[in-house]
C-alpha cells in the first residue's frame, strides 16, 4: 500500500513538472500560427493576412532563422473576377471580393548583431555585369571573398532586362558591396543603404531618396599597400576631361546604344598632365557616359603615348594634384569609384529599392495595390532585425496566389515590421539558405520552374571568426583548446562548444567533455554568447574522436632449446586494433613474423646466442593516430616492464610541452 503511494506521489509530482515546463517554454514556434488576421495598418485596414501553419524552420548560425508559412491573403484593391494568381497564373478563377486566398511564404529573419552583414552582390566576371543565379552567385561572391561565408541570399533589384542601359545586362539601381561601388547611380524610388553595427534601431537600414544620394556623389581614388590595403585616398574632379592645377581626372571609354546597343567608344587621353594608365584591369565597369565608372588596376605605364587611346578594361588618372602625384608609381594599385559623401559617407553595402516603398511606419504605402505577382520584399523591425520575404505566386492551383502591395504590408506587419521595401519579383523571386552540410538550398517555389538569372542579389554574410581547435583525446574524455585569435566584429563575450548533446563553456581556453564511449567520432560546434546575452551559434564545427581501449601486451617469452628459440606472446585486444599477433620479430638481424602471436627462430640461422632481439608492436589509439613502440632484448623478462616504463615516461613528457 505504502508504494502504491508512493508511486501516486511520484506521478503527481511528474505531471505538476510536466505542465510548469510547458507553461514556460517559448512560444515564439507555437505562436507562429495565427488566430486572427494582421491587416496592412492603413485606416480601411485594405490586405489581410494571417499563418495557418509552420511548415519548416531552420535555425541557422549567428542568429539568423529561416522559416516557411502556409497562409491566406485578401486585398480590397484586388477587383472582383479579376484572375486570382496574376495574369501569368494557370488558375482561371476569378477573385471574391473577401475571400481568403492560400499563400505561401518564406522568411529569413536576420539580427541586427555585429559581424552580421547584409551585402548586395553582382558578377562582374570577364568585367562586365553577368546575369547569374542567386545559386552561383553565392558560389561567385566565396570565390573572390574566401573569407566570407554566405548564410542565406535573395534576388535583388531589377535589372536591364530589355537592353536600354548602355553597359549591358547591368542592375537597375545601385549595387554596392563592403565599400565597392560597382554601380553608383540610382533611380526611381530611392536606396537601402545596410548599416551593420551592433544592435540597434531601426536606423540600421537607413532610405535614401534617389536625388539626395545622386547628389551627394563624389569620385575618389583610393591607393593601396602592397598588403592591399587602402593607405590614402583622393578627389577625381572630372571624368574624360583634362584637368586643372590641383585637380585629378579620370579617363576611360565608355558604351552607347547607338548606332547599336552596346556600342563601345574608346577614348583618347588629352590631358596634358601626369599620366597613370592600367593597361588590363582588375574589375572595369563603365556604366554610363555620366561618370558613373568603377575601376581597379595596378598603374602598368606613365608613358602617355603607350596607352593614349583606352579601349576596354584600360582607364588612365591624370593629375595636376602633387600629393596623389606623389602616391602614384608603376606597380602600384588604385581604385577609382564614385562614392556617398556627407552625412551617407558611413554606407558600405546598399542597393536600390524596386518599385517602391510598401510599408512607412507600420502603414501600408498602398504600393501596386490590386497587381498580384510573386514578390520579393524587405522590412526592418524596431530592434533593427530585418526579414528577407518571399511570397510565392503564379500557381493558385497548388496555394500560391501571388501578393499585391497592401497584402505585402500585411505580411511585413505580421512578421513585426515597422518598414519595408520591393525588389524585383515575378520569376526573379528565389530564396536559398545554405543547410547544415553547406548545400545551397532554394527553399521558396521560383514560379518560372527554375532559378531566374538576374543582375544583382542580397546576401546575408559573415566573416568567420578565426578560431583555432585542438583536440587531445583520452579513452572516455575529449579535451578542446579553442584560441580565438580574431574576433572579426564578432561580440565574443563568452564562448562555447557543443559536442555528444552537452553544451560546455570554454575557460582559459579549455573545455573537457567526459563519460564519452571510446573509439567513437564526435562532431562538435561552437557557438558564443554576446555581451547583450545573445546565444549565437557559429558556423564552425569539428569532429573529435576518442580513443580506443588500448590492448594489453602481456608477457613475451622466450623459451630455448637445442635448435631453435620458440618466442610467445600474450595479449589482449577484443577490438583487434593491434599486431600483437603478427608482429615482426627481429633476431640478431635476421627479420620473422609472429603467426598468431607464436613464431619458431632456428639456431642454425641466428646463432647460438641472442646477441639482438626487436619485437616492433603498433595499435591504433583512434581512427587517425596509429601507436608504435620497439621493445629491445624482448627475449629477456625484464624488457616488456622497461620498455613501457620508458615509453610512459615519453608521453609525459610530450603533455608536458
Amino acid at each position: 500500500m505504502k508504494n502504491i503511494k508512493r508511486i501516486i506521489g511520484l506521478l503527481t509530482v511528474f505531471c505538476f513538472v510536466l505542465v510548469l515546463g510547458l507553461a514556460v517554454m517559448p512560444a515564439k514556434e507555437v505562436s507562429a500560427i495565427d488566430t486572427a488576421y494582421t491587416d496592412s495598418g492603413d485606416a480601411a485596414k485594405t490586405g489581410r493576412y494571417k499563418v495557418n501553419e509552420v511548415s519548416e524552420i531552420n535555425h541557422l548560425p549567428y542568429g539568423v532563422v529561416h522559416y516557411r508559412h502556409q497562409g491566406e491573403s485578401t486585398s480590397d484593391s484586388i477587383a472582383a473576377g479579376s484572375d486570382v494568381d496574376g495574369i501569368y497564373g494557370p488558375s482561371t478563377e476569378g477573385f471574391v471580393k473577401g475571400q481568403y486566398y492560400a499563400q505561401q511564404v518564406n522568411v529569413l529573419e536576420v539580427p541586427s548583431t555585429p559581424g552580421v552583414k547584409l551585402i548586395p552582390w553582382m558578377n562582374y566576371t570577364g568585367n562586365k555585369w553577368n546575369l547569374t543565379t542567386v545559386r552561383n552567385f553565392i558560389r561567385d561572391f566565396e570565390a573572390k571573398n574566401p573569407e566570407w561565408t554566405v548564410i542565406g541570399g535573395i534576388n535583388g533589384d531589377g535589372f536591364d532586362i530589355n537592353k536600354k542601359l548602355p553597359f549591358p545586362a547591368q542592375s537597375n539601381g545601385v549595387t554596392i558591396s563592403n565599400g565597392d561601388f560597382f554601380k553608383s547611380t540610382t533611380t526611381g524610388n530611392g536606396v537601402m543603404g545596410f548599416v551593420r553595427d551592433g544592435r540597434q534601431n531601426e536606423g540600421s537600414l537607413a532610405f535614401l531618396g534617389a536625388s539626395a544620394a545622386n547628389n551627394s556623389l563624389i569620385t575618389v581614388v583610393d591607393v593601396y599597400d602592397e598588403n592591399d590595403n587602402i593607405i590614402s585616398r583622393h578627389s577625381i574632379h572630372k571624368h574624360n576631361s583634362a584637368p586643372n592645377v590641383g585637380e585629378s581626372s579620370v579617363y576611360y571609354g565608355t558604351f552607347t546604344n547607338s548606332p547599336a546597343s552596346y556600342t563601345f567608344y574608346p577614348k583618347e587621353v588629352d590631358a596634358n598632365a601626369y599620366f597613370y594608365g592600367i593597361a588590363s584591369a582588375e574589375i572595369w565597369l563603365p556604366n554610363d557616359q555620366g561618370g558613373d565608372f568603377y575601376g581597379k588596376g595596378i598603374i602598368s605605364t606613365t608613358d602617355k603615348s603607350s596607352l593614349s587611346t583606352l579601349q576596354k578594361e584600360q582607364f588612365a588618372i591624370c593629375t595636376m594634384d602633387a600629393d596623389l602625384k606623389d602616391a602614384l608609381a608603376v606597380g602600384v594599385k588604385v581604385r577609382v569609384q564614385r562614392v556617398y559623401s556627407g552625412s551617407y559617407a558611413h554606407i558600405d553595402n546598399a542597393m536600390s529599392v524596386f518599385g517602391g516603398r510598401i510599408l512607412n511606419n507600420g502603414v501600408s504605402d498602398g504600393f501596386q495595390a490590386g497587381t498580384r505577382h510573386p514578390r520579393t520584399f524587405l522590412g526592418v523591425k524596431a530592434d533593427g532585425t530585418i526579414c528577407l520575404v518571399i511570397a510565392d505566386g503564379r500557381n493558385g492551383l497548388i496555394g500560391m496566389h501571388g501578393v499585391d502591395g497592401p497584402e505585402m504590408a500585411a505580411i511585413l506587419r505580421r512578421y513585426g515590421c515597422v518598414r519595408g521595401y520591393n525588389l524585383d519579383g515575378g520569376g526573379s523571386s528565389t530564396l536559398i539558405i545554405k543547410d547544415a552540410e553547406g548545400n545551397i538550398v532554394v527553399k521558396n517555389q521560383p514560379s518560372d520552374g527554375w532559378e531566374r538569372t538576374d543582375g544583382n542579389c542580397l546576401f546575408v554574410a559573415v566573416r568567420k571568426p578565426k578560431v583555432n581547435v585542438t583536440a587531445k583525446a583520452e579513452t572516455r574524455k575529449i579535451t578542446l583548446r579553442v584560441n580565438v585569435t580574431e574576433n572579426l566584429d564578432h561580440d565574443i563575450n563568452k564562448l562555447y562548444v557543443s559536442l555528444n548533446n552537452e553544451k560546455k563553456q570554454v575557460v582559459d581556453g579549455v573545455v573537457t567533455f567526459d563519460r564519452l564511449q571510446a573509439g567513437t567520432e564526435y562532431d562538435y560546434q561552437l557557438s558564443y554568447e554576446d555581451s547583450n546575452g545573445i546565444a549565437l551559434n557559429m558556423d564552425i564545427k569539428g569532429k573529435a574522436q576518442t580513443n580506443y581501449n588500448k590492448p594489453e601486451l602481456k608477457s613475451i617469452k622466450c623459451i630455448e632449446s637445442a635448435d631453435k628459440f620458440d618466442f610467445t606472446v600474450d595479449y589482449r585486444d577484443p577490438n583487434n586494433i593491434s599486431n600483437f599477433k603478427t608482429a615482426p620479430i627481429i633476431v640478431n638481424g635476421h627479420e620473422y613474423q609472429l603467426v598468431d602471436g607464436a613464431v619458431s627462430v632456428q639456431k642454425s640461422e641466428v646463432g647460438e646466442k641472442i646477441e639482438t632481439c626487436v619485437l616492433q608492436i603498433e595499435y591504433q589509439v583512434n581512427a587517425v593516430a596509429n601507436y608504435e613502440q620497439a621493445i629491445n632484448n624482448a627475449h629477456l623478462p625484464f624488457a616488456l616492464p622497461v620498455e613501457n616504463m620508458y615509453a610512459n615516461l615519453e608521453n609525459l613528457i610530450k603533455d608536458i610541452y
